[in-house]
């Protein structure tokens, strides 16, 4: 069994609604999962619609110290939320723990042994840990093979990070065990300047550490919680779904890809050809090393005729010594050239590939950033305002706003040679009147805001309708 520790200080960072959503993910994906809440809050029978007056025994009661010798185990007190899917509750009562057992030898070890007893049961463990580092949390370490330390993508959480990290990495080593320390990137919105320079630091201060899937500011994932269930059964198809589903894939793959430090990253996947052409530099350039290595070698001056010349017998059959000796020089003369020629092309070729590989990545962020300029979002034209989408395996996608009484009016497919993929693009062109408008597309079915335009505000209804001028 592979046992997650799920651990920041900070509130507010999305730790529960991760712990709970992730878990059921790997459940959706037929992972016999057991979630553990060690938070004393026990939101996260909340966030499942586990009734509280009919909990009857919790965490606290399989770690506590019972003198009878009669405790709870944890397939005494779980619930099936649904199929691969268990939840072990918590309790206000889980905040004594600490007290009860201060001074008990074994005590940052009760967790851990716990799960040992039901290891063959499950495939994952994830545990929801308390915001705060105390015996809770040093438990779910020492019972840990992982930790995710969930960040909000906002300034306060960026400038708490390094503090965070250097204390995790403390407790490891009291811990006495290996952990994989891991950051996942939570609350993200895109719209927001400051969400996707914080995203971009994170990615270039801890690159190798955060993990490749981000979780996406999602309405859904918080009517999911306030209905009491997890995403995969609240909204299937939501941004929220896919997100998590993204996370729990990358967790059951392989280990971390290392991948370039390029500055300030983007958002978007990394660009496959720019990292084969860095990979293809790399490699040549080993290549190149290791064969100026050998010829440098090669190159060394030759041992003396004299240690040749064993009472006045050469070993180089028909070759007289004083021609051994111009053969040797000469030899040596042509290598040394040829060494030097050849480090002289290395280095330009090295120097070439690596303004290319610049200039390659520099226009492709360019071109990138200008298509998406160009096609998609909401502009003004001379005959309106010309509204374009793109959604990849969207069958419908309308635009309802205050200039149609909210009436979703169907986009039109752009199937021009020219459009941005084809027909994942989606065309609207409305004559306004100069003024304030506020809008929402309606993709099969799904209102939301429109992702390709940056300016919106919130609605009555607890969602964001986005929002564009005409002068």
């Amino acid at each position: 069994m592979r046992t997650i520790s799920l651990i920041n200080q900070k509130g507010g960072c999305g730790k529960t609604t991760c712990s709970i959503n992730l878990a059921a993910c790997l459940a959706h994906l037929e992972q016999r999962t057991l979630l553990v809440d060690m938070d004393p809050q026990g939101h996260c029978a909340v966030g499942l619609a586990v009734p509280d007056a009919q909990i009857e025994r919790s965490v606290y009661d399989v770690l506590r110290i019972d003198g009878s010798n009669s405790g709870a185990t944890l397939k005494d007190i779980t619930w099936q939320i649904a199929s691969h899917f268990d939840l072990a509750p918590a309790t206000i009562a889980l905040a004594a723990l600490e007290t009860e057992l201060h001074g008990i030898p074994g005590r940052q070890d009760r967790l851990s042994d716990a799960l040992a007893r039901v290891a063959a049961d499950y495939d994952f463990c994830i545990i929801d840990c308390p915001p705060n580092v105390g015996l809770l949390t040093f438990n779910a370490m020492r019972a840990s093979s992982d930790v995710i330390i969930p960040v909000e993508t906002g300034y306060f959480s960026l400038h708490g990070l390094s503090k965070q990290l250097e204390l995790l990495e403390q407790l490891k080593k009291q811990c006495h065990q290996e952990l994989r320390i891991r950051i996942l990137a939570t609350l993200y919105d895109i719209r927001t300047k400051l969400a996707r320079e914080v995203l971009a630091e994170l990615r270039e201060q801890f690159g190798k550490i955060l993990m490749e899937a981000t979780i996406n500011f999602n309405t859904k994932l918080k009517e999911a919680a306030s209905f009491g269930q997890p995403i995969t059964e609240y909204d299937a198809a939501s941004k929220g779904f896919k997100d998590f589903l993204k996370l729990s894939r990358e967790i059951m793959g392989p280990g971390p890809r290392l991948t370039l430090n390029l500055p300030r990253a983007v958002e978007a996947d990394p660009y496959a050809d720019d990292y084969s052409l860095e990979t293809a530099i790399a490699r040549a350039q080993s290549t190149i090393e290791e064969t100026l290595e050998a010829v440098h070698e090669s190159a060394e001056p030759a041992a003396p005729v004299e240690d040749s010349v064993i009472g006045g017998i050469s070993f180089m059959p028909n070759v007289p010594a004083p021609a051994q000796r111009r053969s040797n020089r000469m030899v040596t003369q042509e290598l040394k050239s040829k060494a030097e020629t050849l480090t002289r092309r290395a280095d330009e070729v090295k120097a070439a590939a690596q303004k290319n590989l610049g200039l390659a990545i520099t226009s492709r962020m360019a071109t990138t950033a200008q298509k998406i300029e160009e096609f998609y979002g909401v502009r003004q034209v001379p005959e309106g305002l010309l509204f374009v989408a793109h959604f990849p395996n969207a069958r419908n996608v309308g635009i309802a706003g205050d200039f149609n009484n909210w009436t979703p009016t169907r986009m039109s497919e752009d199937r021009s040679p020219g459009a941005q993929s084809g027909d994942d693009t989606f065309r609207a062109l409305v004559a306004l009147k100069p003024g304030r408008y506020r809008y929402r597309l309606v993709v099969d079915g799904r209102w939301q805001a429109d992702p390709h335009n940056v300016h919106a505000e919130p609605n009555p209804f607890g969602e964001v309708d986005s929002v564009v001028e005409v002068v």
